[in-house]
């Protein structure tokens, strides 16, 4: 998402206006899921999706309307019949697409948006469907069109703590409320050669990666240039100081010894990370867990931790590995915000 907003914001810069289609809701079986995003240029250039098929074949004409002065729009879509099979379906779902013109005067609103999610906030999007007002909800208040109190307050009751994007009326008036935020953390400690490809993979599948290792000449910028930090640690004792996963981060363990991978674990367990998965085999596990249980932690507490890490694909090579982990990590990360 943090692609396509840059995306958008270069071309607002440039004095462009943009089209944006949203999957505004969706109910079984639906190619996208609530939240996914399109861009339509006016040059009929475009970027993200909505699902491909027929689905998407109609969101783009419908959007080439709204790019030469259409109203907001809302469609829905019925996936059964033609149009489930368009979309490589085996049985229907249901969705709701909304459609919106973003003008260059617009730009400053996304610029701000923008600067919030890279350092790490979370911001609200209210927009009305008339295509009038266009509002940011920050902590400390509102930017962009005036709103009426109803509107901001229902806004922030029901934005906390959404996922998707919801549709809100408010009286006589409807808004598309859209939660934006910075991609879900990913701390991966060690810098060995199961990292390297796994920070590629999990990079390309939107989790914004930190690598820790007490090793310099594996933790640096040539070897993890997909990383958004890199840090040179003096030790693992400590590997989450400044840094503490929350419940929407992951953790990967996978350091060059079970005596650096227990200590690393040790700590995670400290912290809500939503996902802990360490490297390893039954033994090692078995090994590291009994050291944990000596020193005070509980089975409930081991019960976070996947290990073997990975989903289970006969997995052998450093990059076969990693997309066993990576797969997983998706997998974790889905499960959260369907909860």
């Amino acid at each position: 998402m943090q692609r396509l907003l840059s995306i958008l914001n270069q071309r607002l810069a440039a004095g462009e206006p943009v089209v944006s289609a949203t999957i505004a809701t969706h109910e079984g079986s639906t190619p996208r899921s609530a939240g996914s995003k399109m861009l339509r240029f006016a040059d009929g250039g475009m970027a993200g999706t909505v699902g491909g098929g027929l689905v998407e074949a109609q969101v783009l004409e419908a959007m080439r309307e709204v790019t030469t002065g259409g109203a907001p729009a809302l469609l829905s879509f019925e996936l059964t019949g033609e149009m489930a099979a368009g979309a490589d379906m085996v049985c229907g779902g249901r969705l709701r697409v909304f459609l919106e013109r973003i003008a260059p005067e617009d730009a400053p609103l996304f610029t701000e948006l923008e600067a919030h999610l890279a350092r790490g906030e979370r911001c609200l999007l209210l927009t009305a469907d008339n295509g009038g007002a266009r509002s940011l909800l920050l902590p400390d208040g509102t930017r962009g069109a005036a709103l009426p109190e109803d509107a901001a307050r229902q806004a922030r009751e029901r934005g906390s703590g959404i996922l998707a994007p919801v549709l809100l009326e408010c009286g006589d008036a409807a808004w598309f409320l859209e939660p934006w935020a910075a991609p879900s953390v990913l701390l991966i400690v060690g810098a060995g050669h199961v990292s390297r490809p796994t920070a590629q993979v999990a990079a390309l599948a939107g989790f914004q990666v930190t690598v820790l290792d007490d090793r310099p000449e594996f933790a640096n910028r040539e070897r993890f240039p997909w990383a958004r930090e890199i840090a040179v640690l003096d030790g693992f004792e400590n590997c989450f100081t400044g840094r503490a996963p929350g419940p929407d981060a992951s953790v990967v363990i996978v350091t060059r010894g079970h005596l650096f991978d227990k200590t690393a674990l040790g700590q995670a367990l400290r912290t809500p990370a939503g996902y802990i998965g360490m490297i390893g085999s039954r033994r090692k596990r078995r090994a590291v867990y009994d050291q944990l249980l000596s020193e005070g932690f509980t089975l409930a507490d081991l019960e976070r931790v996947h290990c073997p890490i990975g989903l289970s694909i006969e997995a052998e090579t450093p990059e076969e590995i990693a997309v066993s982990i990576v797969a997983e990590l998706i997998q974790a990360r889905a499960a959260r915000r369907e909860a």
